[in-house]
This record gives C-alpha cells, structure tokens and sequence, in this order.
C-alpha cells in the first residue's frame, strides 16, 4: 500500500503547495511561504516554481537513490553582484530529515552570477532515497545567511 501511495504521487511528478496565514511564521523567525510566492533572504528574491520527484538521471548524473528537482527563478534585489549556488539550498523530507549537496541541472556550474535587477532560473537535483518525500525547501542567498523556507508538502 505505501509503494502505491508512494508510486501514485511520483507518478504526479509535479507537487503543488498551499500555505494559508494560519500556517505562516510568527515575526522575527525565517519566512515561509508556498510554491510560486515570493521570500527574499540575503538580497536575493527567490520563487520556487516546481517540484519533481523520483527523478532517477539529471544530465550525466545518476541518482544513488532518486532526485528531487527544485525549479526556481533567482533574482537580484540587492545593488551589487549576487550568486546563487544549489550547494548552499536544503530539502527537508516530510519526516523532518534533511538533505544538503544538491546539484545544478544541466550543463551549468554549481556558480550562477547575477547582476542587480536581473534574474535567472535555477534547477537544483537533492540525490535522496527512493519514496522520498519533499517538504519545504530553504533556500538561501549566501552560505551562512538565516534562509527562508518554502513549503511544497505537509501531513495532516
């Protein structure tokens, strides 16, 4: 039954989310929000467009379990140069695990430069084992900065 389930969404390859104001961030802690909202962390506004999951090949790349594909567009809000790596993004499953190391899609380096009011869209592949379940993904502008996280599943 739990591979059907699991089968059943990898199937939809596409996940959509729906945050109400209920479920936001109180003040003061790092922003959430949904798919296709916009959160801005370290001069950078982030919109994450896209899911899919159980994605076993991106490029040259093969899973050692299955990928979980993050579309977003990035785009610099700051004065000066920004770049963006999928290295510096975390998955978190729907059991709170968490999953660090993603790979750029296609042919592009881990490295995207942007230069101020202009925007690029970014794919990010999380090598995660099969039946894997995306929850949010906190994205960041830099290394170290305090992200936010954008919902894409929840339970209950």
């Amino acid at each position: 039954m739990r591979s059907t389930a699991v089968s059943v969404l990898a199937a939809a390859a596409l996940v959509t989310g729906c945050l109400g104001p209920e479920q936001r961030t109180p003040p003061g802690s790092a922003p959430t929000v949904a798919l296709n909202q916009e959160v801005h962390d370290g001069g950078v506004a982030f919109t994450v467009t896209r899911v899919e999951m159980s994605q076993p090949k991106v490029g040259y790349r093969t899973a050692q379990g299955t990928f979980i594909v993050v579309s977003m567009t990035v785009k610099n809000i700051g004065d000066g140069f920004r770049t963006v790596y999928c290295q510096n993004q975390t998955l978190t499953d729907l059991r709170g695990k968490t999953y660090v190391d993603a790979v750029p899609v296609g042919a592009g380096e881990d490295m995207m430069d942007i230069k101020p009011g202009k925007q690029v869209n970014v794919q990010c592949a999380f090598d995660v084992p099969v039946g894997t379940l995306a929850g949010a993904i906190e994205v960041h502008g830099q290394a170290y900065s305090t992200g936010a996280s954008v919902k894409v599943l929840s339970v209950g």
